[in-house]
């Protein structure tokens, strides 16, 4: 099988999807450092750096060096979603081979079971791809909002 999280999620997307979260909460003004996302979070330092390697080689966030460096959204928070933050982490939502049977014995791909739950797996993917890749992280900050008892945050460019 590819790389994929299917349906197994881990520590890894919970965690960068909170580091991004962290993100979009708290770089208002100037980067933030990877050891204040950490102790927020409570995510390990050195995993977490190794989070936000994948997410800014995605283009996910962006990092700036020297004093007063660290990470920031590489876009306002209503144009990354969900699906990109995975999609940087782990790959396909759901590992391609499992909808297209590539690689498949020709006698295992005519089974009508194959068949049938290959159907399965497609509908998983479109029902994955249609919550992850419809929910921005603006939406997210909106629903952080009412947990924290504040207005929310939208960039305006």
């Amino acid at each position: 099988m590819g790389k994929g999280i299917g349906l197994n999620f881990t520590a890894k997307e919970d965690y960068g999807m909170r580091a991004v979260l962290d993100l979009a909460a708290n770089a208002r003004v100037s980067p933030v450092q990877t050891r204040e996302i950490a102790a927020r979070q409570h995510i390990p330092e050195q995993f977490l750096e190794q989070l936000l390697a994948a997410l800014r080689r995605a283009e996910v966030v962006r990092s700036t060096r020297g004093a007063g460096g660290g990470y920031a959204l590489a876009a306002p928070p209503d144009k990354i979603t969900v699906g990109q933050i995975l999609r940087a982490l782990s790959g396909a939502l759901v590992p391609t081979e499992l909808v297209t049977g590539e690689n498949e014995e020709r006698v295992v791909a005519d089974l009508p079971e194959t068949k049938v739950i290959r159907q399965v797996w497609e509908n998983v993917r479109a029902a994955l791809r249609r919550v992850c890749d419809e929910t921005t992280v603006q939406d997210l900050l909106d629903q952080r909002s009412k947990h924290v008892g504040d207005t929310g945050y939208m960039m305006h460019i």
